[in-house]
């Protein structure tokens, strides 16, 4: 007589991920009685990890106003450190300035984005050149990210890579304070180098529509 063991699906609690155990046998043979053990191999879907800080939050009630005031500063330096350290998360502008020695314009529309995701660049940012200060879009995305250089400062992050806009090839340069949350992307393309001050977010906060909460 065979006696069958069939071991379920495991819940990983981690990021609900679920495992599945290989399906184990166990036999009797009919000559010599000897327990017989049968290994069924399960194959599994490659995982996408993603190292980043995890911010947790603490009670603040016990602490007096100089504790809690660099409790949150070192929790939002934290969560900066989380949104660099994804490397999935959108740059929107607040001004615009051609380097070197443009006119700095404030940039008002909400569709205005700079995308460094997991798998793309996503460009949708207006610039200018020229003593005519015509004002167009820089709209293409790009699947090729190389050199890609991150690295943590005491003021905050300096993270620069290239990308390609077709043929052209692109540098793009942030500056990051995880003290005043203040973003410096200079971009730099073949027909113009554009100088942007803004702000990051974790790209998951606004899909699917890149576009700035309200």
């Amino acid at each position: 007589m065979k006696i069958f063991i069939s071991f379920g699906t495991v819940l990983l609690a981690a990021g609900a991920v679920f495992a599945q155990s290989p399906q184990v046998v166990v036999g009797s043979a009919a000559v010599d009685s000897v327990p017989q053990l049968t290994v069924v191999p399960v194959q599994q879907a490659p995982e996408h990890l993603v190292e980043h800080t995890v911010v947790y939050e603490e009670s603040t009630k016990h602490m007096t106003r100089a504790e809690r005031r660099a409790y949150r500063a070192r929790v939002y330096a934290a969560r900066i450190d989380s949104i660099v350290q994804s490397r999935d998360y959108l740059f929107y502008p607040d001004s615009m300035q051609e380097t070197p020695g443009g006119t700095i314009r404030s940039i008002y529309a909400d569709y205005c984005f700079f995308g460094l995701l997991v798998d793309r660049v996503e460009v949708h940012l207006p610039a200018e050149q020229g003593i005519a200060q015509n004002i167009w879009m820089l709209d293409f995305d790009s699947m090729s990210i190389g050199d890609y250089r991150a690295s943590r400062m005491q003021w905050g992050w300096r993270v620069s890579f290239d990308f390609a806009d077709g043929n052209a090839s692109c540098h793009a340069d942030f500056v990051v304070s995880t003290v005043t949350g203040e973003t410096v992307l200079t971009l730099s393309t073949p027909a113009v180098t554009m100088r942007y001050v803004g702000w990051l977010q974790d790209r998951r906060m606004g899909d699917p529509e890149f576009r700035r909460p309200n």
